[in-house]
């Protein structure tokens, strides 16, 4: 009883004192993702969204200016206080712990502090990120398409699909079944650019996997954020 409550008093001071939730912004969002995304969603009132690798519902979220309009969808995180700060501001949600990967069962993972945005399922970026400073542990996993299929929103087309997970985001693209959830607009992270001068990296970045992979399902790029981390894919 003591740990819930110490919980929810944490879960309180995060949302209303650290993150000031009564103040309306602009954006919330790290590099103006949400802004974009809601030019491109401007005469949309309601929409479904996806959201993989959520983190927080307010801090360097690209959703929450649609979750303001009236939108709703699923929130994937591996952390389980991301997921107690989602139930508690979006109980309507599908919020789930787990990692999206290529398959059912369970996944290395690999972080510094529990509760960060950095933290990865693929080593490669672990060592990267964290400079080979991080512990590893197992956690749950399941496919995109497991989970939508065996949702509410099975079949349903997905509006806004954003993807945030630190170098698996191949494994998310090729288990969704574009055909079935066909989505709109999507906001995905391509690293490795950002230290390219503006012309060479638009061209260099079209020999990425993601690039080629979007690119073969009709979809082109139409927004790159000021850091050239995160980009905007439409058909």
């Amino acid at each position: 009883m003591f740990d819930r409550l110490k919980n929810k008093i944490h879960i309180l001071q995060n949302i209303y004192i650290k993150n000031k939730y009564f103040i309306k912004r602009k954006s919330y969002a790290m590099d103006g993702e949400d802004t974009a995304i809601e030019a491109f969603n401007k005469k949309k009132d309601k929409g479904f969204y996806v959201d993989i690798g959520a983190h927080h519902p307010i801090q360097r979220n690209n959703t929450n200016l649609l979750f303001q309009k009236g939108w709703g969808g699923i929130n994937i995180d591996v952390n389980q206080f991301s997921i107690d700060l989602f139930n508690f501001l979006r109980p309507e949600d599908l919020n789930l712990q787990l990692a999206i990967s290529d398959k059912e069962g369970e996944i290395s993972f690999f972080y510094q502090k529990k509760f960060s945005q950095l933290n990865t399922t693929d080593k490669t970026i672990a060592n990267e990120n964290f400079h080979g400073n991080f512990q590893e542990r197992k956690v749950k996993c399941q496919t995109i398409q497991n989970i939508l299929d065996q949702s509410r929103y099975k079949n349903r087309k997905i509006d806004f699909l954003n993807i945030d997970v630190e170098g698996a985001e191949m494994k998310v693209l090729e288990t969704l079944n574009f055909e079935i959830y066909d989505p709109s607009l999507i906001c995905i992270e391509i690293l490795g650019y950002r230290e390219l001068s503006e012309e060479k990296r638009e061209i260099e970045i079209k020999h990425s996997k993601i690039y080629k992979f979007l690119e073969n399902r009709g979809y082109k790029k139409i927004w790159s954020g000021s850091s050239y981390c995160s980009h905007l894919f439409t058909k």
